[in-house]
């Protein structure tokens, strides 16, 4: 009878888990779609700064948005798939592609739900999708080629002391060393967990804590 209603509450939940996912893609295709918000346009940092003296290969940006990243790689010769939850944003992304002349292979979807393969991919990014990162870390791992490279970026759980909860209504960021314990299968390149100009959701300050890690797959 206990597994009988176990598998009830289960079958209950299903639903409510498809249909919050199905409001957070509405909730990002407003802010994609609002001339006002603050959505960032521009390559992320870390990006850059990780990827200058990397050979092209297959990269995957997860939690895409409107391909600020993307379509950098893509136009640095990465052969670029990305994945958003937002329609509106993916749409944003295959236009700028389209008028910039680069190739990127654009969907949407939950990343979490998509089965990645193994070994496919030279670079992964995941910037501003609070724990993501996290609950697919195994999946990254294993989609990552030996000696590739994942990228992760975000608020830490501080921010939310700040009032800077993310818009999607998750989780406000990530715990001390989260992403440490993610990822200790890999070489650890680069941690940072500190105050910084964010890319979203800056503080009263014009800062925010924030995580993160470059790591490599030996």
């Amino acid at each position: 009878m206990r597994i009988l209603f176990a598998l009830l509450a289960l079958g209950s939940l299903l639903p409510l888990a498809a249909q919050t996912k199905k409001a957070n893609g509405a909730r990002w295709d407003q802010i994609y779609l609002n001339p006002d918000a603050k959505v960032p346009v521009n390559p992320s940092t870390l990006v850059l700064e990780t990827t200058a003296s990397l050979k092209p290969g297959a990269a995957l940006d997860v939690g895409m948005g409107n391909g600020r990243n993307a379509i950098y790689l893509a136009r640095k010769g990465w052969k670029m798939t990305g994945i958003d939850l937002s329609e509106a944003a993916v749409k944003q992304a295959q236009q700028e592609a389209a008028k910039l002349k680069v190739e990127i292979d654009a969907r949407a979807g939950d990343v979490q739900k998509m089965v990645l393969g193994r070994e496919r991919y030279d670079l992964i990014v995941c910037t501003y999708v609070h724990m993501v990162a996290v609950r697919s870390a195994k999946k990254f791992i294993d989609a990552l080629k030996p000696g590739g490279i994942i990228i992760v970026e975000g608020h830490h759980a501080e921010a939310q002391a700040l009032g800077l909860r993310p818009v999607s209504g998750g989780p406000a960021g990530y715990l001390d060393n989260q992403l440490l314990h993610a990822y200790d299968r890999l070489r650890i390149l680069r941690y940072e967990d500190r105050l910084m100009q964010a890319e979203w959701s800056n503080g009263p300050e014009g800062k925010a804590p924030i995580v993160r890690l470059v790591a490599r797959k030996e």
